[in-house]
């Protein structure tokens, strides 16, 4: 996909927490991506930071942004707002790594098992009982934690912060709300890059 975008995830951090006294901007690091296909001029997108190959933040949009400035937000706002854990502070950078993933070919689909593991991300907008639901997994998330669809959409209830419904009943759960109108579930497509931070560090060195 492109490391560039990742490049800049972390030249964003790195600013913010004043581990660098200027920014290099997006275009300084297209050089590292080597001829990788042109990338859109906006994309909704997500940024995902890791440490020590745990989750340390994801947040993202279902809003297309420009890219430089989507990812400079978004890298922010997961390193620093996810309300899920505490900001990520200076002494963990060196145990970082971030993922840039880019959504696209939104899908409203009728049968919650028509995607596939692996391939799409699923976003589930859900109206029931009064309250309002929603959540999201990216693309890649049911494959890494080996879930099957059953599971996925079950956890993907969870995420939402819906705890109305067991395992077993999921499908049925889902095939009812599609049928009567209160749940909207779509797949989508990302494509996504990662680096950690010795490689960003790599990258920045040869072109600074």
């Amino acid at each position: 996909m492109s490391k560039s975008l990742c490049c800049f995830a972390f030249e964003s951090l790195y600013y913010k927490l004043g581990l660098e006294s200027s920014l290099i901007t997006l275009d300084k690091y297209k050089p590292v991506d080597q001829g990788d296909s042109k990338l859109p001029s906006k994309a909704p997108l997500f940024i995902t930071w890791n440490y020590k190959g745990h989750l340390r933040g994801c947040i993202g949009t279902f809003q297309p942004q420009s890219l430089e400035s989507g990812v400079k937000s978004f890298a922010y706002s997961a390193a620093f707002h996810d309300p899920r854990f505490p900001p990520i502070k200076k002494a963990e950078v060196k145990d970082l790594s971030v993922s840039v993933t880019l959504l696209d070919n939104f899908e409203q689909i009728n049968d919650p098992s028509n995607w596939t593991i692996g391939k799409h991300g699923l976003r589930l907008n859900m109206h029931i009982d009064g309250n309002y639901y929603s959540g999201t997994f990216l693309p890649s998330v049911a494959e890494e934690q080996e879930w099957d669809k059953v599971s996925t959409l079950w956890y993907l209830l969870r995420k939402a912060d819906y705890s109305g419904v067991s395992q077993k009943d999921t499908l049925t759960f889902f095939n009812n709300g599609i049928k009567k109108g209160y749940i909207g579930l779509e797949r989508y497509e990302g494509l996504k890059d990662a680096l950690d931070n010795q490689s960003f560090l790599e990258y920045r060195k040869s072109i600074a």
